[in-house]
Parts: structure tokens; sequence; C-alpha cells
């Protein structure tokens, strides 16, 4: 047993070294520190090249360069530490410190949600079993957990982040994407509601028109620049969705879940009034605690 676990323990490390050799040497390779000093026009600039190669060991080749930083990290055994250090001189071990909290929130509301979606996405189904929608969602979720996660953060960060940003300046939203998202939400729809193929290609039809026309509105007003949901918009976005929970979950021939449904709706509609008054509170965050757990009761 001693043996066995001696040779995992051995090919941990055998693991650990080789991989974080290649990273620590492609990541030192595949970019240069220097790069913007070398075409920098400040007078100090070849100064600042000069204090920066001592200070990040840039004069010693990669290779080489590794050992000297995996000689900061094994000094763990004796309490003392070294993560080295980044371009502004910072200790890497502040920076990962630092970024420690935000990190754990990211995580914890991401398991969250995940945790949310796919039981309500299992679920519903489970109801729908051998559906279109059951094929939609077992193809997306097949989609999604296959593809890479650092590459999809990628993509989030420059098209949910800067890219949005850069759009929120002159909020008007370009013909190609208006056609790209009716198309996906007339794919996303008929593959919801579902049935024949007429019934189909009708409801991709209609929900591909009015999403057009709806993106088309919030281009022409630049709703993006002072977005606002007033109690009527809320009223209808409230219905909509009171319907299509129906549809996902007992069918809209369910009158007793409909109804159900749609007195949600209108209780959400009056409750845009107090949470108004929450989100201008001394305390906003103990008050949208406090409506969440009436919500969920």
């Amino acid at each position: 047993m001693l043996s066995y676990v001696a040779r995992r323990l051995g090919v941990l490390f055998v693991i650990l070294f080789g991989s974080s050799f290649i990273l620590y040497n492609l990541a030192a390779i595949s970019g240069d520190p220097l790069q913007e000093l070398r075409t920098s026009t400040e007078p100090n600039a070849k100064q600042q090249i000069i204090n920066l190669t001592r200070e990040l060991k840039l004069d010693v080749p990669p290779p080489l360069r590794y050992f000297i930083w995996l000689k900061g990290i094994l000094g763990v055994f004796r309490g003392q530490i070294d993560f080295g250090k980044t371009r502004d001189a910072e200790p890497v071990l502040n920076a990962i410190a630092a970024a420690v909290p935000i990190t754990i929130r990211l995580v914890t509301a991401a398991t969250f949600i995940a945790i949310i979606l796919g039981i309500s996405l299992g679920i519903v189904t489970a109801l729908r079993q051998y559906s279109r929608f059951d094929y939609s969602m077992t193809f997306v979720a097949f989609l999604m957990f296959s593809l890479p996660i650092f590459w999809v953060a990628v993509l989030l960060k420059q098209f949910l982040a800067i890219r949005f940003n850069n759009f929120l300046a002159d909020p008007v939203i370009p013909l190609k994407v208006v056609v790209l998202l009716s198309l996906f939400s007339g794919i996303f729809w008929s593959a919801i509601i579902s049935g024949d193929r007429k019934r189909v290609i009708q409801i991709f039809a209609i929900a591909f028109t009015a999403n057009a026309l709806l993106l088309e509105i919030l281009s022409i007003t630049k709703w993006f620049a002072g977005p606002s949901l007033g109690p009527v918009v809320i009223l209808i976005l409230g219905v909509g969705v009171a319907f299509g929970i129906t549809q996902l979950s007992t069918g809209i021939s369910n009158r007793q879940s409909l109804y159900a449904a749609l007195s949600m709706a209108v209780i959400g509609t009056i409750a845009y009034f107090p949470a108004q008054w929450a989100f201008t509170s001394s305390h906003p965050r103990l008050a949208v605690l406090v409506m969440a757990g009436i919500t969920i009761g």
C-alpha cells in the first residue's frame, strides 16, 4: 500500500514538474515584456529596460529562468515562498491575494447559477422527453460542456464586456447583429414550443419578426444609452414569461398552472413600486436579500 501511494505521488510530482516547465517556457517565449518600452519615446526608456531586465531576470534564458522561479516556489518548505514579481515590480503573491476574493465570488455565483439552470432544464426536458425541445437542449448542453472553459471566458470577456462597453458609446445595433439574434430567437422559440412542421415554421417566423422589430426599436430609440423598465413593460414581459414557463412545464392546456403563473406576473408588477424604494434605500443589499426571501417563499 505504501509503495503504491509513493508511486502515485512520484508520478504526480513528475507531471507537475513537466507541465509547469512547459507552461512557463511557452508563456516566456510567446511574449516580450519589453516590447512597449523598445518602441517608447520616453527619455528614460533605456534605463527602464535595464531595470526591468534586471528585476525580471530577462537576460537569463527561459529554461534556466524556470529553475530560479522554482527555487522561490520551493521556499515554502522553509517559510520564504517567492512567486516572483510582476512588470510593475509588485510581488506576484500580493496580486494573487488581491484576486482570490473576486475569484471566490465569481465561482460561487457561477456554481449557484449552474445548479439552478441545470436542475431546471433537466426537469423540463424530462417532462418533454423525446421532443424537439429535449433534443435541442441536449445538443446545447453537450456543446457547452465540450467547449474549453478558458476559451469561452475569453469570448465572454471580449463580447459582453469590452465590445459591449464600446457599443454603449453609440448604441446602434448593426443589421447583421439584428439578423443573427433574430435567427437565434426563431430557432430557440420554435424548439421550445415545438409541434408539427407547419407550426414550427410559423413560430420561427413570428419569433424572428418580433425579435427583429424589437431590436430595431431599441436601436432607433438608443434604449441602451439609458435603459429603464416601467410597470407596463414589466407586466408584458411577466405575462410572456408566464406563458413560456407554463408551456415548458405542464403545457398551456393546464389552466390551473397558467393562472398561477399569470397571478405571479401580476404580483411581480405590483412589487415594482416597493422594489424602487428598496433599490434607493440606505441598505440596498439587505433590501434585495429580503425581497429574494419573499420571492422564494
